[in-house]
Formats: structure tokens, sequence, C-alpha cells
């Protein structure tokens, strides 16, 4: 985004300072300048001006002087530059430049070693990050940390998220927002709420989700940042998703792709373009949304990211099923699952992995295989407090248990799952159980009684009538056809013939 009218006025006196220090040949007026304005360009997303004034403090032969603090500064923020490119490889070399030029000053080795953990966490390496937070955080000062803690709180939160230590995480967070509040430290007040955000929209605490969001987008533009501007719009248009607001999402992801495209933030870029293709898949549009997969996947690959490269892959694989492509969806996932299962085997992924595994397995009719998958996932959303995931999960058992002809048992658990999915606000995952109990009470044999079997019949249509309601909201076609194929079958065999 354009600087602000404050950014613009500190960008001219810096300016003015760093001309009135070159004809003054006043080396730490040049140095400090370069190194302010580097900073300010950074903090405004303008990576190729800051890159150009961080450069300058390391070659210009005017500035063969700089200190070796200084210099650790400069390196830190091209590395922070390369991140953002997806250039994972070289913000690492230059990290290490950094720790050589920068051993001597404390503060600048916990700067670099955030950095690190920011490489770690896209790497996958997420106990090495949560082990790294704590020991900076147990070893230093509160005081002498300052904002920094805030920081370093939000990327150890993150991290223990991404294993699926949930609870665990949602303590960590919000303490940081409490400390972020009491100081007045915007820019972390906004990044803790966007990190519970994304937290309770994981676990399906919807509401929360929104409020945490709908403040994160406010603090946002209250720094000036598009960066997180772009990750808050993809935080809330994913959680739109899930509440059925797919038409809000989609704009909403429209514009956090195209920004981030713009600004060349690579990793962002991907994230909005794996939620946009998990939309069209929705939507029954499975060659975009492969396109999109295809393309994420290998961007993803190819820079290092390697949850975007999972989730690639995933989104491949749920392409496939959708298809009715079983044994090309399980490869796939057995692929993601190679890739990510010794990296977090408690985290979210690793549970939409085990879940999409076993309906997978039932496509296949590996119902043995199929029951212990689903089983594994159900005890893993128990585990890791998600409640959304557990109740998603019961669905699947519910259709699963439909399938090998256990209605009882199969309607039990379908009804529970519309019932709870419906109180959390999950419209996509209501209408799918409706529609899967309507085709259950439709051609189930529970009656003891013909009144009995009026009631299943009338109970199966009213579930169609409201799953049809949910997805025509949404605009998920495919799910309308299933919806045509239950209402067709519930229709009456012999219709009485209308008089002549």
């Amino acid at each position: 985004m354009p600087f602000d009218h404050e950014k613009s006025r500190l960008e001219a006196r810096l300016l003015g300072l760093l001309s009135q220090a070159l004809q003054d040949r006043n080396r730490d007026a040049i140095v400090s300048s370069l190194l302010a304005l580097a900073d300010l360009y950074l903090s405004g997303d303008l990576c190729q001006k800051a890159e150009e004034y961080f450069q300058r403090i390391l070659e210009d032969p005017t500035m063969h002087l700089a200190r070796p603090d200084e210099r650790a500064r400069a390196l830190i923020g091209l590395a922070v530059v390369a991140l953002r490119r997806g250039q994972l490889a070289a913000a690492s070399e230059v990290l290490e430049r950094a720790a050589l030029q920068g051993a001597a000053n404390a503060g600048l080795g916990l700067e670099i070693r955030r950095r690190r953990c920011e490489l770690d966490l896209h790497g996958g390496r997420y106990r090495e990050v949560v082990d790294a937070m704590e020991s900076a955080l147990g070893t230093q000062n509160p005081e002498r940390l300052g904002d920094l803690r805030v920081d370093l709180m939000l990327l150890e939160g993150r991290a223990r998220r991404l294993m699926g230590r949930n609870r665990q995480a949602l303590r960590l967070l919000e303490r940081a927002l409490e400390l972020a509040l009491a100081s007045g430290y915007e820019a972390g007040a906004a990044g803790a709420r966007s990190e519970l955000g994304r937290l309770h929209t994981s676990v399906g605490k919807f509401k929360s989700a929104h409020e945490h969001l709908s403040a994160a987008l406010s603090g946002d533009e209250g720094v000036g940042s598009q960066l997180r501007l772009n990750v808050d719009r993809r935080r809330l248009a994913f959680l739109l998703l899930q509440t059925g607001r797919w038409s809000e999402a989609e704009a909403l992801l429209q514009q956090s792709y195209q920004s981030s495209r713009d600004l060349g933030h690579l990793e962002c870029r991907l994230a909005s373009q794996l939620v946009l293709a998990n939309l069209q898949r929705l939507r029954g549009r499975l060659d975009d949304a492969q396109d999109l997969a295809l393309d994420a996947m290998e961007a993803a690959r190819a820079a290092g990211f390697v949850r975007r490269h999972v989730q690639g892959v995933f989104c491949l694989a749920q392409i496939s099923h959708d298809r009715g492509q079983g044994r090309e969806a399980l490869e796939t996932l057995r692929e993601a699952e190679a890739l990510y299962g010794r990296l977090a085997p408690e985290s979210d992924m690793m549970l939409e992995l085990h879940a999409t595994i076993g309906r997978t397995q039932d496509l296949l009719g590996q119902t043995g295989e199929a029951f212990e998958r689903l089983t594994q996932a159900q005890n893993l959303a128990r585990e890791t407090g998600n409640e959304y995931a557990r109740q998603v999960v019961n669905g699947y058992l519910g259709d699963h248990f439909r399938r090998r002809g256990e209605e009882e048992k199969a309607a039990e658990l379908l009804t529970r799952s519309a019932r709870e999915l419906g109180a959390l606000g999950a419209k996509y995952d209501v209408a799918r159980a409706r529609l899967w109990l309507a085709e259950l009470l439709g051609g189930a044999r529970m009656a003891r009684s013909l009144e009995d079997r009026h009631r299943e019949v009338k109970l199966a249509r009213s579930n169609a009538f409201e799953a049809r309601r949910l997805f025509e909201l949404m605009g998920a076609a495919p799910r309308l056809a299933e919806c045509d194929e239950v209402e067709a079958a519930l229709r009456p065999k012999n219709p009485a013939a209308k008089p002549k």
C-alpha cells in the first residue's frame, strides 16, 4: 500500500538527513540514515527499495567503515527480503553472514534467532522453533526483550498450533495479546489477534475467530502493512469458507492473491492460491482447482515451503477423490502423509489426511482400513481439542456405517454431526451431513411399522430440503446434483393418478 501521511513525512525527513550527512561526510549519520530508510521501506513492504538501501551499507565504497553490528543489521534486513521473495536458501546464507558480523551483540543475536525460526517454520521444523523460543524467553530478561518478547511468543504459539498443540498455543497467544495491549505494541496486538483468529478457526470457535480477525485487519491498517493485510484477509476468507460465505471469501482471497503477487511475497501468494483452489473444488470446478493447486504445489516444493507443498498435494488428492478416482487419490494422500507425518504427527494437517484417507478407502470398499483411519482421526481431534474436526469425522463415520448397512449407528452419528456442526456454524459440513442422513433414511430398513416408515421418509425429505437450501446459498454445484438424486429417490414410486 502507498505510504500514509506519517510515513511519507518520515521518508522525506530521512532523505534530507541522508543528503546532509553525505555532504558533511559524516559516517555515523550516513549509516544510521540508510538503515532507517531501509527499515522504513521494509515496514511498508517495498522490498526492492529496502534491498537497495541495505546493499548500500554493505557495498558502497564510502561505507567500508560500517561497524560489524551495522553490517549485521543490513544483512538481517536482506534476509527478510529474501524470505518474502521465497528465496529460503539465500535467506539462510545471509543470516549466517549476519551471525558472524553481529556475534558480539546479544540483541542482534536474538533477532537473527527469530528470523532463523521463521525459516524453520517454512521448513516444517516446528519442534526446533518451540525449543529455540522457549530458550530465548526463558533466559532473557523480559524488560530487556521489550516488544520482541511478544514477537517471540507469537512464533512459538504458531509453531505449537502447527504441531497440533492447540491448548498450549492458545494460552501462549492469549498471554502475548495481553502483553501487547498493556505495552501499546499495536503491531504485536494485531499479530496476536491474527494468530488467535487462525487457531479458533481451526478448532471451530468461529464467532471468536471472526472477532479476532476483524480486529487484526483494523490493526494492520493502523500500522500500514500490506503483507499483514494480505495474511489476515486470507485467514478471514478461510473462516468465511468454513461458515458458508463463499462469495465474500472469494473476494478477499482475490485481493490477497493479487496483492501478494504484485509485492512479490511468494509464500503469501501460494497460501491464498491454495485456498482458492479448494474453493473452486467445492464449487465443482475441478479443472480450475487442479491448475491452481498444481501450480502452487510445484512452486512451494521448489522454494522449500514444506507445509504449502503438502497442502498442494492434499488438494490434488481431494480433487482425485471428488472425481471418483480412488486409487489415484489414495496414492497422492500417502505421498502427503510421508512428507508430513514425521514433522507434525498430531497436527490438523495429519488429522485431515487420516480422515481423507479413510474416506478414500471407503470409496474403494476397504471398510476395515477405512474404519481404522477414521477412528485415528477422531482420536486425534479429541486429543487436540478440535471440536470442529471431531464433528466432521463423526459425519464421515456415519456415512461409513451407512455403507456397511449399520443404519442405527449411522443415523445416530449423522444426526449428532449435523446438530453440533450447526451449533458451530459450519454450513457446508452441516449440509453434507444432512444430505447423507437423507440418503440413509430414504433407503433405511429400521422402521418397525408403516407409521415409522412414513416418519423416516418425512425426516429424510426434511433433511434433503435443508441440505439443498444450504448448498444453493453457497453455490456447491456437485452437492446440488447429489440432492437431485436423493430427492428423486424419495418421491413416491406410484403417485396417485390425477383425476381426468
